[in-house]
């Protein structure tokens, strides 16, 4: 017999496993998703305050997010649009390409997607430090760009797909890179073509405002020949001729922003023309010399304003002036220091003029000015007058030089400040009311009312049973719809609570969505009047409202409380009340209460007396 060879032959092996997929998994993506939905949530409210589609909370007049927005960082460079736009734009474009990486086969985050996160994410550490560093901790920017690079961190905790592209064994991303990023580029685009088309609807609307508050200057300048004299109507201090044909009051804070603008166009103006003259009120954004206002906004209003004004009274109109540009030169911030020097510079007797400054005369001036401006009926800073009549609208740019010009144009005579005669703060809040556009109510399939159908007065009122000022505004509309037999009133439900309102940006009354459909299920049950007998309940215990003191109040008004909890869960009370939010989302509801009248927005319903002045108005 033969002998085998000594050889060892190898059993075939089989081929080689495709390494692993490391896919984007469900709790990567959902808790991605989160952060890029706060992110996108804290410049959608920044944007809807830019709109003015709604009033965001903590967002006034000189609050860290208004300094926050006017800063540098508040607009993109070179094009000027608002950094909230772009932010919105770019967190739901990341937010489409996210879900188009993790429906794909592999759910992988491709190289180019990473890079673009971490250079996103790069410029919000950069927005953080500067809004930190800066002193304005805007709320909705910290969480805007917070969320942003939590995004990163969680994208970064995606295992990378093993392998080299292009050798056996490697996971090549199921979906190819420029599909993702169509995706991606379609969703900014989308989403910034929205916000273009908005932004120019509100431009458009404060053109449309700006216009008729000039056709209006023009028309009450032709008819002061025949106007009455009575106390001038000017500052302590003229910059220009005596006797002008066109004559500015700005009434301003030397801390605001807006009215630094104001102040470089009015010195474009004073630099061009012989016909201007222009003189200046104080109304501080500060408690220390403002006692009609109940929070300081603006640190060193008052000290800029003492100082223009002792700086008047003791060298003059002139060094007034020049004092006054040197403060808005500086934005109306200085300290000890900075004042020294400059009064040391101009050769002012430095002890005298800080006795003065720092003593009750100034307060008492500035005190005078402020309690006008409120008699004027103001409400933010600046307001400006020509020839006595309010100008509107000036937050279109050049809109100030837009006025002049048209009112130069009709040639006016010269005049003196006898001849202006400012509205009222009534006459100001019925005219801003007329203005209004009117709006076309539609029919509503549970329509709660009081009043008499053929009314010639009609009021509707969005608002919220959890929140004090509707109930507020509530009882004064009740009132008088009592007083009065030509007037209806039809309340709409707005609750501040997202469960039930799908177009609330904020979630502040957790029992709100509870409330009303309580009483809209009241309404369902027993019709209008025990809908109006919920209704009143709901206003009167904001504090107290429970599933067990409506139990007892349900009992009393005559309802089943088994059924109107029962009815409170139908899919018809949820739809009416998202019906009714949709709609004063759409007419522009910034805040509650939202009233209208004859299909007006009345917006300073809570002014003593205005109510009643503008239903007698509409009565007419």
């Amino acid at each position: 017999m033969s002998k085998t060879s000594g050889t060892k032959t190898t059993p075939p092996q089989p081929p080689e496993s495709p390494a692993p997929r490391t896919p984007l998994s469900p709790t990567h993506y959902r808790l991605g998703l989160v952060f890029l939905a706060v992110a996108a949530a804290a410049s959608f409210v920044l944007a809807a305050g830019h709109l003015n589609l709604f009033s965001p909370p903590g967002c006034g007049d000189g609050s860290p997010c208004d300094r926050a927005t006017a800063s540098a960082f508040g607009t993109v460079p070179l094009v000027g649009w608002p950094t909230s736009f772009v932010g919105l734009a770019y967190f739901l474009s990341l937010a489409a390409s996210w879900t188009v990486a993790r429906r794909s086969a592999a759910g992988e985050v491709p190289a180019t997607f990473r890079y673009l996160v971490r250079a996103g994410a790069g410029v919000s550490v950069m927005f953080l430090v500067a809004i930190i560093g800066g002193g304005y901790a805007c709320i909705y920017c910290i969480a805007a760009h917070t969320g942003n690079f939590l995004f990163l961190v969680v994208m970064e905790t995606v295992p990378r797909a093993a392998g080299t592209p292009g050798t056996p064994g490697t996971t090549r991303a199921a979906i190819p890179t420029r599909r993702l990023a169509a995706w991606g580029l379609g969703a900014f685009a989308v989403v910034t073509a929205i916000e273009i088309g908005l932004d120019a609807y509100a431009a458009s609307r404060q053109r449309e405002i700006l216009d008729i508050s000039i056709k209006q200057i023009t028309d009450t300048t032709r008819q002061q020949p025949e106007r009455p004299r009575g106390e001038p109507f000017t500052g302590r201090y003229l910059a220009g001729p005596a006797r002008a044909p066109i004559r500015l009051v700005i009434i301003s804070d030397y801390q605001c922003p807006d009215c630094r603008i104001i102040e470089a166009e009015v010195r474009q103006i004073m630099s061009r023309r012989s016909d201007v003259s222009m003189s200046a009120k104080h109304y501080p954004f500060n408690m220390d010399c403002n006692p009609r206002i109940n929070k300081t906004l603006h640190s060193n209003a008052c000290w800029a304003a003492r100082a223009a004004e002792t700086t008047g009274i003791l060298y003059g109109n002139e060094a007034f002036w020049r004092m006054h540009h040197w403060l808005f030169d500086r934005k109306g911030a200085f300290v000890d220091a900075e004042l020294h020097a400059i009064l040391d510079e101009w050769g002012y007797d430095r002890a005298e003029f800080l006795h003065l400054m720092q003593g009750n005369r100034t307060v008492e001036l500035i005190e005078k000015d402020v309690d006008q401006a409120v008699e004027l009926g103001l409400y933010t800073t600046p307001m400006i007058f020509i020839n006595g009549v309010e100008l509107k609208g000036w937050s279109v740019p050049n809109a100030l030089t837009r006025a002049v010009e048209a009112l130069a144009a009709t040639n006016p005579p010269p005049g003196d400040a006898t001849q202006d005669r400012p509205p009222t703060a009534d006459e100001k809040y019925i005219d801003d009311w007329r203005q209004q556009p009117v709006v076309q109510m539609p029919p509503d399939a549970r329509e709660w009312s009081i009043g008499p159908q053929d009314a010639a007065v009609e009021i509707v009122n969005w608002g919220d049973y959890q929140e004090p000022h509707t109930a507020k505004a509530d009882a004064k509309l009740r009132a008088l719809v009592a007083s009065r037999g030509d007037t209806r009133y039809t309340f709409r439900h707005y609750p501040i609570n997202k469960p039930c309102n799908p177009v609330t940006p904020v979630n502040k009354h957790p029992r709100a969505c509870r409330a009303h459909a309580a009483a809209e299920a009241a309404g369902a049950l027993g019709g209008n009047d025990a809908y109006w007998a919920m209704h009143e309940w709901l206003m009167t215990n904001l504090k107290t409202f429970s599933d067990t003191t409506l139990t007892e109040a349900a009992r009393e008004m005559g309802l089943d409380p088994q059924a109107l909890f029962a009815e409170m869960q139908s899919a018809e009370v949820a739809t009416e009340i998202g019906k009714d939010a949709t709609l004063g989302s759409r007419l522009g509801l910034r805040a509650v209460p939202f009233i209208f009248v004859n299909g007006r927005h009345l917006a300073r319903w809570n002014k003593p007396g205005i109510l009643d002045a503008v239903l007698g108005e509409a009565s007419r």
